[in-house]
């Protein structure tokens, strides 16, 4: 039996899904090396703190003679500061690219969301569609006969400015009627093999910065603010 094809709003939502997963990964890379480079920076502060009490105690001790010991414990200070900086400069280019990467992943994650609702719509009306062109002869015939009902009964067409008209009553009464039964049944998952692909809610974007994704005005703000820094830093660096 061969595989239905599929189409291309399903296609679409599949690369989009694949596009933001890719791009989240990239995130949470850079997430995971900034937190290590804070613990790193931590650890070099802690280090040159105690080498720098350590150093002056002994100089104090020694008078200021200086021993290999010394110049040692002198050198380890510096090295532990020197680390320090390093990791908070890192630390600044990290944070700068995972800004700039989270505005790519709201980029995506919008891109998701919207395959996803036009995937999600496109296979619900086709469903949809299908069941109207194959309705219960029975159903059919119960609603004639509600209609026909209505229509009998219909009083004050002419006088009640309230006055609803028989289709109008009996296309609540149906909807209603299907609403319930539709909220009451649940699908078998199982059985629902494109549904169950798509999923029925709409994607999480978790790791998403939602004040950007939902805020095009602080998005555009953010990338000229990034877009003057990194002019500012050209011109620092052609001085």
């Amino acid at each position: 039996m061969s595989t239905p094809e599929k189409s291309p709003a399903m296609t679409r939502l599949e690369e989009t899904r694949t596009a933001h997963t890719a791009q989240m990964m990239k995130i949470n890379d850079i997430t995971a090396a900034i937190t290590r480079s804070k613990k790193e920076r931590e650890a070099a502060i802690e280090n040159g703190k105690e080498a720098e009490t350590n150093w002056r105690t002994r100089f104090r001790s020694l008078r200021g003679n200086l021993t290999d010991e010394l110049r040692a414990q002198h050198s380890q200070r510096i090295v532990s500061r020197e680390l320090a900086e390093e990791f908070t400069g890192l630390i600044e280019e990290l944070e700068f690219e995972h800004e700039g990467e989270m505005i790519r992943a709201v980029h995506t994650g919008h891109a998701y969301v919207n395959a996803h609702n036009a995937a999600f719509t496109q296979y619900v009306e086709g469903q949809w569609e299908a069941a109207m062109r194959n309705l219960s002869p029975t159903l059919v015939r119960a609603v004639r006969l509600k209609l026909l009902s209505l229509r009998l009964n219909d009083r004050g067409r002419h006088t009640d400015r309230h006055h609803e008209e028989p289709e109008v009553i009996l296309a609540r009464e149906v909807g209603k009627v299907l609403a319930d039964k539709a909220e009451a049944a649940r699908l078998d998952m199982d059985a629902e093999p494109v549904v169950s692909e798509m999923g029925v809610y709409r994607p999480a974007l978790t790791g998403v910065d939602m004040k950007l994704y939902n805020s095009p005005a602080s998005i555009h703000k953010l990338v000229y603010e990034r877009k003057e820094k990194l002019e500012k830093q050209q011109k620092e660096s052609q001085a």
